[in-house]
């Protein structure tokens, strides 16, 4: 790429599942129940995106791996969330950390996987960091990418979760 923007480093969260609630049109408390059964459950989502809009509540979830048939046993007596939950293969986050918000940062991260055809299942973004959910299996080559979008030290900070 011709332009670079600075960045402290990168962040791996790996062994993950995403959980992708996939019917918007489910009742309030039924998702409020779902979410304090994992928290009763002590089952923790490494990141969590979600909203309402006129459809109703939505939202996408990354929990560890080990956690998936936990969360099945818990909505398992519950059909009707049963039916709208949606599992992937392993996925994995990708934190970068540019110095402030920078809108380009997220147009040079977005054209730089989508160039090198990396799947995204979801990104979002804070003043601190730029998170990507990707394949497992693309992790290597998303760092590879991204690193050649930011300006990073030549073995930048690439922390393991």
């Amino acid at each position: 790429m011709n332009e670079t923007i600075p960045m402290e480093g990168i962040k791996v969260s790996g062994d993950l599942i995403r959980l992708n609630v996939i019917d918007a049109s489910l009742p309030e408390e039924l998702l409020t129940r779902f979410l304090r059964g994992l928290t009763d459950n002590r089952i923790n989502m490494t990141l969590f995106i979600g909203g309402k809009g006129s459809g109703g509540f939505q939202f996408t979830s990354c929990i560890a791996a080990p956690d998936e048939e936990r969360v099945r046993t818990l909505t398992a007596p519950v059909p009707e969330l049963k039916a709208c939950l949606e599992f992937s293969a392993p996925v994995d986050l990708l934190s970068v950390f540019p110095h402030q918000f920078n809108l380009k940062a997220v147009g040079l991260s977005l054209m730089a996987l989508g160039k090198a055809q990396i799947p995204l299942h979801g990104f979002c973004s804070s003043l601190s960091a730029l998170t990507f959910i990707t394949d497992h299996t693309d992790l290597d080559q998303a760092c590879s990418v991204l690193q050649g979008s930011f300006s990073l030290h030549a073995d930048p900070p690439r922390t393991l979760c």
